[in-house]
Order: structure tokens, then C-alpha cells, then sequence
């Protein structure tokens, strides 16, 4: 499986910037490539180590569970990208599944290769330019879940992507803002009395944009939109 995954892939890996630094390691099969299908776990939060990978093709969702079992999206990466239990590195766990959305082709590092590779500037330089401000936007989500309620959360959520009412399922919503079903239902039931949304379930539209911001101005002002 691996020399025929390798075989198809050799010519697009050999023109990755980081190739020549990984290059004998994927020679004496340290790095291993992988080809999974879509809706495979790829690492479980269970997972001892870093677990990295390089995704060549495909995406992958990072999603996390808080203490009540509410499925939170962190992260969605994709080509050229790296992923893994990144946070461990600084000291902290989000204690996330990485899951392929799509069929996925990806690279596997050894903790122990990936920590020897780190130690080389260029590969470090690299790796950080990949996923420094991803795991800043995971710590703040994290954060505003924690700083603001469901309905700013929902409202900041709504305000980026309003056609998403109308395009997404109910726990397909959930995920992405990282808050129960039960929630969402609530307030999107307040905001069609108040007048801020216009419609049913599926049908949502926002009628009240003013509204929708002053609920929203201080998980705003925290992720910095005006």
C-alpha cells in the first residue's frame, strides 16, 4: 500500500519546499504517507504524543468535546498545511479527534523524527508559518465560548456567515459556533419573536442587522471586527 500510495505521489512531494529536509527520512520509510477515506478518524484525542501530519490531499476537521459532549469545530485545514495535536507543544491539550472530511493523503511524523526536524531553522520556520495563527484562532474560540454566551456566540457566528442559516443543518451550526442543539434552538426561537430573523428552520433570513450587532458588540470587540 505504501509503495503504490509513494509511487503517485513521489513527483508532487519532491516539489514541497520542505522536501529536501524530509527527503531520507521518506527514503528509509520514517515518514510514512498514508490514504485514508473521507469520515476517517486520523488521531484520537485519546492519542499519546504530537501525532503530525502533512496533508497533501483533501481536508481534514479538527473538533474537540467540552465536559457536557457539545462537539466544538476548531479547525479546518487543508493542502499543504500541517495538523496534529499541535497545542500539546505549548503546553496545553484541546484534547481534539482529527477527522478526514474528505478523502485525505497525508504524511506521518514520528514524535520523535518531528522533534529531531524542528531543531533545523528552516523546517521550523516552516512548520510555525503553517499553524501558529491556526492554533491562535483555536485558543480564542475556545476563549469566547468560555467569555460570552450562546447567543453572542450565535450572533458573531451569524453576522460572518449569514448564508449559512439558510445553506447548513442545525448540528452542522452547532459545531461550527460549539454550543448544544438546545441552544441554538432557543435563540434562534427569541430572535424570530424579537424580529431579528425572518422566517423558519431552513428559511432564515436576517431582518434586523442593528439588532444582531448590538448583541454581538463585545464578542466583536474580542475577535477585533468593526
Amino acid at each position: 500500500m505504501h509503495e503504490r500510495i509513494w509511487a503517485n505521489w513521489q513527483d508532487f512531494v519532491g516539489k514541497l519546499d520542505i522536501y529536501p529536509m524530509i527527503r531520507p527520512y521518506l527514503e528509509t520509510s520514517q515518514i510514512t504517507i498514508h490514504e485514508v477515506p473521507a469520515k476517517t478518524c486520523i488521531s484520537n484525542a485519546a492519542d499519546e504524543g504530537y501525532r503530525i501530519v502533512y496533508i497533501l490531499q483533501g481536508s481534514v476537521k479538527v473538533v474537540s468535546l467540552t465536559y457536557r459532549g457539545i462537539r466544538i469545530l476548531l479547525d479546518e485545514i487543508g493542502v499543504g498545511s500541517f495538523s496534529g495535536h499541535i497545542s500539546r507543544m505549548r503546553g496545553y491539550s484541546f484534547d481534539a479527534n482529527i477527522i478526514a472530511e474528505t478523502p485525505c493523503v497525508y504524511l506521518e511524523f514520528p514524535d520523535q523524527l518531528f522533534c529531531q526536524l524542528m531543531e533545523n531553522p528552516a523546517f521550523a520556520l516552516e512548520f510555525y508559518r503553517s499553524t501558529s495563527s491556526r492554533t491562535y484562532q483555536m485558543y480564542r474560540k475556545v476563549f469566547s465560548l468560555t467569555l460570552f454566551t450562546a447567543e453572542e456566540n450565535t450572533a458573531m457566528y451569524c453576522l460572518m456567515h449569514p448564508a449559512r442559516l439558510q445553506s447548513y443543518t442545525l448540528d452542522e451550526i452547532c459545531e461550527e459556533i460549539g454550543i448544544s442543539r438546545r441552544s441554538l434552538c432557543y435563540v434562534l426561537k427569541k430572535w424570530r419573536k424579537e424580529g431579528i430573523l425572518k422566517g423558519k428552520e431552513k428559511r432564515d433570513r436576517i431582518a434586523d442587522h442593528e439588532q444582531l450587532m448590538q448583541i454581538a458588540e463585545h464578542i466583536r470587540q474580542f475577535y477585533d471586527i468593526p
